[in-house]
């Protein structure tokens, strides 16, 4: 049987609903809310993603009106046809620094299933709506079957249509961070009879790789390789506020399932290095200081370092006084090719970068052909002057790059914009030697790791729009995937890096300011799915 209802959405004493990572309040003016102390709470499954899931409307067809707004890093949402607390449809507004700057407004349709991760259906620029803070966005959402349409204000407006979702389930809401959500309405078919399935549960895909608990925040850097397969990891460690952090180093011999106990950098320049194994097995460190480049060697598995030496690079372009790296700064080329990656700012008076296209930045690549010990002039990522048009000018919206080399040798990199919606997509044929010119890249997405080739020929990434998101390319970047969210994002980045063919560790920055985390996930023809550590072989 069903009744048709019109029901306002309120928590009560709780008893009608199913929290997910604490329990949900009813606030002022028609708020569903979280108590402060639940807000950014690791929990189960993503963190600081809080559910509730009222356990006696399921529903079919029908509309959902309700309003919400962000102030700051957050992601507000309702939830549809919920089976039970693992497996339902997320519509939702994720929302990151940028956003604001840039004035982009974003929609999501996302399905979770028994991974624990949420997988992307649809993500949508939206014109026609304000992207700025503390604005009350009103919602008309209307379901029929597979078809989604809502509106969003007086202008927005965002369209699905996804034939395999369920015809009936639960409703719910969503909050992560710094969200709101109110005067949420349902008007609808209810199916009756319907049970909520209490036993089952969000499962949890991260680790702490140093569980060290007088920590404040760790915030990983490199990932190594070594040639005898050991694994090195770097990583800034932060215990008092405002205080300066301490650069560490952890090791595993076992694939990345332990590490051990957290020692100290030691190799020179360490606050400004990046740690690199080049094509030959050399452990290199490079570092961009008040003198210009240098570089440092290990032989013995970073315990100790040659004395920094100036790292002899050919023309370096004039007119930028600071030079930074991004998540990914070093690259190795079949070929045995080493390349080089750097941005600089190009706007030398003091500027807002919430003012929109008021910061100028150009990325840029050099490349080494004798394992790092000498490097060509730095060429620009977009580099349009070499494509000889007569006034041509370089892209100023480029900062971090990560890249990777295809099947076919081209060279593919993707960089972090300032202000354009989508990433930057470039290309290199020749080996680095010369870039673009610069396009739309084929996702929007900020503060990525490095991009890895599997030993399959799959491409991967990850960004952290609408959470950290993981992209795959099953054809060396001609298409890929809708994305797979696999945990939430104020800051993400990090580093990844191929354990076992097609398994991949990524380590990663947590969301408030506390325990790095690190997941691992197989790299498959349906795109990305979680590996228990347990499931890790160590030969």
């Amino acid at each position: 049987m069903s009744t048709d209802i019109t029901q306002v959405l309120r928590i009560g004493d709780g008893r009608d609903w199913h929290f997910v990572n604490g329990a949900w309040e009813d606030g002022d003016a028609g708020v569903l809310s979280l108590p402060a102390e639940w807000a950014s709470a690791d929990g189960a499954g993503m963190q600081g993603y809080h559910f509730a899931f009222h356990r006696h409307l399921c529903l079919g067809d029908g509309t959902v009106r309700f309003a919400f707004r962000h102030n700051g890093f957050s992601d507000v949402g309702v939830v549809l046809r919920a089976q039970d607390a693992s497996h339902f449809t997320l519509l939702h507004f994720p929302y990151i620094g940028q956003a604001n700057n840039t004035q982009n407004f974003w929609a999501a349709l996302s399905r979770m299933d028994d991974t624990g991760h949420l997988r992307l259906i649809k993500l949508d620029l939206i014109r026609r709506e304000p992207a700025n803070r503390e604005i009350w966005h009103a919602v008309a959402l209307t379901l029929r079957g597979g078809k989604l349409h809502v509106r969003i204000g007086n202008h927005g407006l965002f369209a699905v249509e996804d034939e395999t979702m369920p015809r009936i389930g639960f409703i719910g809401v969503c909050q992560f961070n710094a969200g709101s959500i109110r005067d949420v309405t349902i008007e609808g078919t209810r199916a009756d009879g319907a049970i909520w399935d209490e036993s089952v549960a969000q499962p949890t895909n991260w680790f702490h790789p140093c569980p060290n608990a007088a920590a404040r925040w760790q915030m990983p850097a490199d990932l190594a390789h070594l040639p005898d397969g050991e694994l090195l990891l770097t990583f800034a460690e932060r215990q008092l506020e405002h205080g300066a952090p301490s650069r560490l180093m952890t090791r595993s011999t076992d694939g990345g399932r332990t590490w051990t106990e957290s020692e100290a950098l030691l190799m020179p320049m360490r606050d400004a290095s990046r740690l690199h194994v080049t094509p030959r097995g050399r452990l290199l460190t490079v570092a961009h200081t008040e003198d210009g480049w240098v570089s440092s060697v290990s032989r013995d598995a970073a315990r100790t370092w040659s004395a920094p030496q100036p790292l002899p690079i050919g023309t370096v372009p004039e007119g930028f006084d600071r030079w930074y790296f991004g998540p990914q700064c070093l690259l190795n080329l079949a070929d045995g090719g080493l390349l080089l990656f750097a941005y600089a700012q190009a706007s030398h008076e003091q500027v807002n970068v919430r003012q929109w296209g008021a910061l100028h930045a150009q990325a840029f690549c050099c490349r080494s052909a004798d394992d790092g010990d000498t490097w060509s002039d730095w060429a620009n990522i977009d580099n349009s002057a070499h494509l000889g048009v007569a006034g041509q000018q370089d892209n100023l919206d480029l900062t971090e790059t990560c890249a990777v080399q295809t099947g076919d040798g081209a060279i593919l990199s993707l960089t972090r914009p300032v202000y354009s919606p989508w990433m930057w997509e470039s290309w290199s044929n020749d080996g680095g030697q010369t870039w673009g010119p610069c396009m739309p890249g084929p996702f929007p997405g900020y503060a990525t790791p490095n991009m890895l080739r599997t030993t399959s020929g799959r491409l991967v990434v990850a960004h952290r729009l609408p959470g950290l998101t993981m992209q795959m390319s099953p054809d060396d970047g001609r298409t890929w995937d809708t994305g797979t969210m696999i945990d939430s994002s104020i800051w993400a980045m990090g580093c990844m890096v191929e354990v076992e063919p097609d398994r991949v560790l990524y380590v990663y920055y947590d969301s408030f300011e506390s325990l790095m985390r690190a997941q691992f996930f197989h790299v498959t023809a349906r795109g990305i799915t979680p590996c228990p550590r347990a499931e890790v072989s160590h030969d």
